[in-house]
């Protein structure tokens, strides 16, 4: 990721603009530089739990995970970062934004890039869940630190990456409480104590897409069950609260996480 960061909270929606290279011209050639269309790009966030769209704070528990346990939701934040769009051509255009998404404040669904994307076909779509160990920095980003987004520094410090909280039906019928939080994972041995940088970065599959003469709108999905299983199915009564310093489930959290985006040109 570059060094210059824009926050995410931008209710703006999709432009299009044009950028043309000028003519030059003169007496003895008639002759112009080539035209060079470029396009806007806006990204859109979605939240579903299997198929239902994820509703915060409800009464009973609708959300069933892979090991069939109930549970609601009543929390959602998350960052992502390195978004970039891969040209068939070699060609890698990375946006210069990180995305903070809180699904209590739809104003953070939206976002509409500050970079021009050329015209042509792209094969898929990369990201970062987190930030990577060059931008996971304490205290540099003012509106992650009004958000309290810190990630503690005995367990590694610099900034989450997801806070998924609710309540879930345990395996004795009670209702408790359950917080996955994820960030830098903290490990402790007879070696010692190290951090390990927990983020992933992926390609999202079948996520290629064509720019035209048209606006470009690119719909994410985060299904939040994908992280509760593939290849490994957590059990909230084994993972509920306190996973922070749990080197276990931030590794595990790190393993599930590598399927739970799927993206579509709307």
């Amino acid at each position: 990721m570059k060094t210059f960061f824009k926050t995410m909270f931008i209710t703006a929606t999709i432009g299009l603009a044009v950028s043309l290279n000028a003519c030059d011209t003169d007496d003895d050639d008639d002759n112009t530089t080539p035209v060079f269309p470029s396009q806007s790009v806006g990204i859109n966030f979605m939240h579903l739990s299997g198929a239902d769209t994820i509703e915060l704070n409800t009464s009973n528990r609708p959300y069933t995970n892979a090991l069939g346990q109930q549970y609601n939701v009543t929390k959602l934040r998350y960052l992502i970062s390195n978004v970039t769009l891969h040209q068939v051509n070699g060609v890698d255009i990375e946006l210069d934004e990180y995305f903070f998404v809180d699904i209590s404040k739809p104003e953070t669904f939206s976002f509409t890039g500050s970079r021009m994307i050329p015209q042509g076909t792209y094969s898929g779509i990369s990201y970062t869940f987190g930030f990577d160990e060059n931008d996971n920095t304490d205290g540099i980003y003012t509106d992650l630190n009004v958000a309290n987004w810190n990630w503690p520094s005995p367990i590694g410090g610099g900034y989450h990456f997801m806070q998924l909280e609710g309540r879930y039906i345990d395996s004795n019928s009670a209702d408790q409480f359950f917080a996955t939080h994820m960030g830098t994972a903290r490990k402790i041995d007879s070696t010692g104590t190290t951090f390990e940088a927990n983020h992933f970065t992926v390609m999202i599959p079948n996520s290629g897409f064509v720019v035209g003469n048209s606006n470009i709108e690119l719909e994410f999905t985060m299904n939040i069950n994908e992280w509760y299983t593939n290849p490994v199915n957590w059990d909230f009564n084994v993972y509920g609260a306190g996973i922070m310093p749990n080197y276990n489930a931030q590794k595990l959290l790190n393993t599930n996480g590598k399927d739970i985006f799927t993206v579509r040109m709307k």
